[in-house]
């Protein structure tokens, strides 16, 4: 369904239109005095969770989605013509899905996406757009928009490969300073200028994600504690009644889903040391812990004049304003994590955001 409604969802200076279905879906998630269980009844009866085709079909608008992804991927594949088409099958029934950015983005190549919609697409799929500091991303987001195809931005972005830099704590340029810069380049010679001048700067990981991150983090945890403190304090605010078993063989396919990455003591660590990227799931889960509290982002909204929808649509606004300053997807009702989020933190009375976020995680994992 791709009808669209009124319903909207609070962004940094734009409103989003809903499609039909996911103003269902928020319609369902905000209702006042919504419970818990309410609200795992309608995730387990009646969410409409989007497919892998549901969010390929967005972009690529052809009858023949199939055949041109089974004729792209033979181009550039090493395996059968039957091992191929047994991929796209299982891709296109939301089984097997690919999860290597190299192969979204060969998707993109594949399905003829420009630079902007295959940044929308890969939010869709991986939570995460284009990393401009990232120098294989880059090269791939400058033949995107050319309309290159695949086997030459992949052998432009081999020659062109460099080592990482360690990611230091420093100060270094954002990415969207990066991005803005990348979009004056007109030609093969300034990307590869601009690669050049910019070598000492690239990296792997997001600076704003880890930036709101660790604001974030530091009002949980004095920066330089120990790690059995920085456990202590995932264990007790994080966890969030998950359960602690890393096996998912018995959870039906939304468990899974809202399971997948959540961030425990050891991803946490290696956030803050930056030998992992910060994550989307990460930052969300500290929003709802620290009330939304992060610097610049201050408003009165514990007056007595704030109403439950106008505090809500500014949860709405300054989270979407996160995810979009970090390169991530912003809220979606028809994500199954996501909807958690909507319900932690619409107002409710004598309720925090952490306290509905704690019980909708238990209602949701009660059999398991």
């Amino acid at each position: 369904m791709t009808t669209q409604t009124k319903h909207m969802i609070p962004s940094e200076n734009v409103t989003e239109v809903l499609t039909k279905t996911s103003a269902r879906h928020l319609d369902i998630v905000i209702q006042e005095n919504l419970t818990a269980k309410e609200a795992v009844e309608f995730m387990n009866s009646g969410m409409q969770l989007r497919t892998f085709t549901d969010n390929l079909t967005v972009f690529y608008k052809g009858k023949d989605l199939e055949q041109k992804l089974l004729e792209g991927l033979l181009r550039y594949s090493t395996i059968s013509r039957q091992s191929v088409r047994r991929k796209v099958f299982n891709w296109l029934h939301n089984k097997n899905l690919p999860q290597d950015r190299e192969e979204l983005f060969c998707i993109c190549f594949i399905l003829e996406l420009d630079e902007t919609a295959s940044d929308h697409l890969l939010k869709r799929l991986t939570g995460e757009g284009i990393h401009y500091r990232n120098v294989r991303e880059i090269v791939y987001a400058y033949c995107l928009e050319r309309r290159l195809l695949y086997g030459q931005a992949k052998q432009m972005a081999d020659s062109l490969a460099c080592p990482a830099p360690a990611e230091g704590l420093g100060r270094q340029p954002l990415t969207d300073a990066f991005k803005s810069r990348f979009q004056t380049l007109e030609s093969q010679e300034d990307l590869l200028a601009f690669l050049l001048e910019n070598k000492s700067c690239f990296g792997e990981y997001h600076n704003t994600a880890y930036s709101y991150f660790m604001q974030m983090l530091n009002l949980l945890t004095d920066a330089g504690e120990s790690a059995y403190s920085l456990e202590t304090v995932t264990d007790t605010y994080l966890r969030m009644n998950m359960p602690l078993n890393k096996r998912t063989s018995g959870f039906g396919t939304l468990q899974k889903l809202v399971k997948k990455h959540w961030p425990g003591s050891r991803s946490i660590k290696a956030m803050k040391n930056r030998t992992q990227d910060v994550s989307r799931k990460a930052l969300l889960l500290l929003y709802i812990v620290t009330g939304g509290v992060h610097a610049n982002d201050y408003e009165e909204l514990d007056e007595d004049y704030v109403t439950p929808d106008e505090l809500w649509e500014q949860r709405c606004r300054s989270i979407n304003r996160m995810l979009t300053e970090s390169g991530m997807a912003r809220i979606d009702p028809r994500n199954a994590f996501d909807f958690l989020v909507l319900y932690a933190i619409r107002p409710q009375e004598e309720w925090l955001m952490s306290e509905k976020m704690e019980e909708i995680v238990r209602q949701l994992y009660q059999d398991y």
